[in-house]
């Protein structure tokens, strides 16, 4: 069972009768038997925030022995709020609430032996995996994310396997993120059941008409070896045209998603996911329910490996970043346009990882860690950006993308935007767009903007960027973490003069 998650129906899941709800003499009883009696107690019945509230915690304790030294005090206030009108509390715990139940209570009919494939390799194996499932049976894994009755990781990570991050109040939690990531989930649970006016709803959708899919897609070290040395030589990065757009404020809106026919770089986490703060990941995922099953299907992210979300529908848009991340607006349901459904079932979410900076070998006073040592260059164009970019069937007609790595993650904003465009004319995708937000961006973005036409009437290849990076790491004491533009056009012999 190491290489599949097992969820809580199956029978090998079992735990103490705590509190008495089989009246069972076991020592242990299975799980799904405790948690079908929570669910549907006529004693206890679920009919309000209290009593949800005082649910959730008999799960966790049922399942984990305690709380594990958690609160649902932000769950319960964000449920206050969101239900404040009685006719949408009455609403919710009359009509929702069941629909969720009796969805919660059909996985041992989604998901017949109890478990979830690991998507995976194992060891060094470089061949792709992939796991395709329905909507229905992705909501059913969202209802228990959200009751928090996933069993644990049989496998080492840092994910999260339920949603209980957002439940509880902390330091290190962002209040406006995570109100708009509970908003979402709300919203969500809404729409499933509601009916459709213009097409299918959401839980009659097959796997054919709307998959929800999830890969670990991963490259070789001979294919980057050839990429580097042949490949790079004769492709030049006029192959790719680089737009850039420029916000007052960051956004998480339809817009800059990758639609229709694009992908959208996620700048994850190894232990990619989901949690309570404002990060570019968490955001992506925050507002998509239907990616949070990933945490589910795949260890942490190796160096060879990226992982693709296709088919996630996001609910919500998002204004700011980090702690100044809010709510914008409620997206409309796709149940209602069928010119959303068409373009959000092929929404591609790329998940590919940055390198922190302290963990690599480079020297802490280095002022470009990037290219230091030249293995994170191919690591972090081939292994990551190239192999997420390409496609295994029509190249994507563009990529959205940003400061890949260049905020927690410490990396150098010139160097980054670099290597994606230099693995995205590699992957022959036409267009790399690049977002960029707030006034500490606009002057790299106009800069950029200059940089990126002399680079392309130059014609330029790719080997020539990656042997120039490569060089810089001996005089980078020199150059300096801002002027690594100015450098290249030295090393390309490219008419520049400097910051626009």
């Amino acid at each position: 069972m190491a290489n599949r998650f097992i969820l809580p129906s199956s029978p090998v899941v079992r735990c103490q009768d705590r509190f008495d709800l089989l009246g069972s003499d076991e020592e242990e009883v299975p799980f799904w038997d405790l948690l079908t009696a929570i669910l549907t107690s006529k004693s206890e019945p679920i009919r309000d925030v209290t009593s949800f509230i005082d649910a959730l915690e008999t799960i966790a304790i049922s399942l984990r022995g305690s709380l594990q030294n958690g609160n649902h005090n932000t769950l319960r206030e964000f449920m206050t709020l969101y239900l404040k009108d009685e006719a949408q509390h009455d609403q919710f715990f009359a009509r929702t609430w069941p629909f969720l139940v009796g969805l919660a209570l059909a996985m041992p009919t989604l998901f017949p032996d109890g478990t979830l494939p690991c998507i995976s390799p194992a060891g060094n194996d470089t061949k792709t995996m992939k796991a395709t499932f329905s909507r229905r049976q992705i909501a059913c894994l969202v209802v228990h994310q959200f009751l928090c009755s996933m069993p644990s990781h049989p496998w080492d990570t840092e994910s999260f396997v339920d949603l209980r991050p957002w439940f509880s109040q902390s330091n290190t939690s962002h209040v406006g993120a995570v109100h708009a990531y509970l908003t979402a989930l709300f919203t969500y649970f809404e729409h499933l059941q509601k009916p459709a006016e213009r097409y299918k709803s959401r839980m009659d959708l097959s796997t054919d008409e709307w998959p929800i899919i999830f890969e670990i897609r991963s490259i070789g070290n001979n294919e980057a070896d050839r990429l580097l040395e042949k490949v790079s030589s004769r492709t030049h990065l006029s192959s790719t045209s680089i737009e850039i757009c420029h916000l007052p404020e960051s956004q998480i809106v339809p817009a800059f998603l990758g639609l229709p026919r694009g992908g959208c770089v996620i700048s994850a986490n190894k232990c990619f996911g989901y949690g309570p703060t404002g990060t570019q990941e968490e955001l992506h995922v925050g507002i998509s329910p239907e990616s949070y099953p990933a945490v589910l299907l795949a260890r942490p992210l190796s160096d060879h490996q990226v992982l693709i979300c296709q088919g996630a529908e996001p609910m919500v848009s998002i204004k700011g970043y980090g702690r100044d991340a809010k709510l914008d607006q409620v997206l409309p349901s796709s149940n209602l346009a069928p010119e959303d459904f068409r373009q959000w079932k092929d929404r591609t979410m790329l998940f590919m990882d940055a390198l922190e900076m302290d963990i690599f070998g480079a020297e802490s006073s280095f002022s470009i860690p990037d290219i230091d040592p030249p293995t994170r260059l191919s690591r972090e164009m081939i292994s990551k950006a190239y192999n997420a970019f390409r496609s295994d069937g029509k190249a994507y007609s563009h990529i959205v993308t940003g400061l890949w790595g260049c905020r927690t993650f410490g990396g150098n904003k010139y160097v980054k935007c670099l290597l994606q465009w230099c693995a995205a004319s590699l992957a022959q995708v036409p267009v790399l767009k690049f977002v960029f937000a707030g006034s500490d961006q606009e002057a790299f973005a106009k800069e950029f903007t200059l940089f990126a036409t002399r680079v392309r009437q130059a014609k330029v290849t790719v080997k020539q960027i990656f042997e120039a990076l490569a060089v810089l790491k001996d005089c980078g004491y020199e150059v300096g973490a801002d002027s690594v533009f100015d450098y290249m056009a030295g090393q390309l012999s490219i008419e520049w003069y400097g910051k626009y």
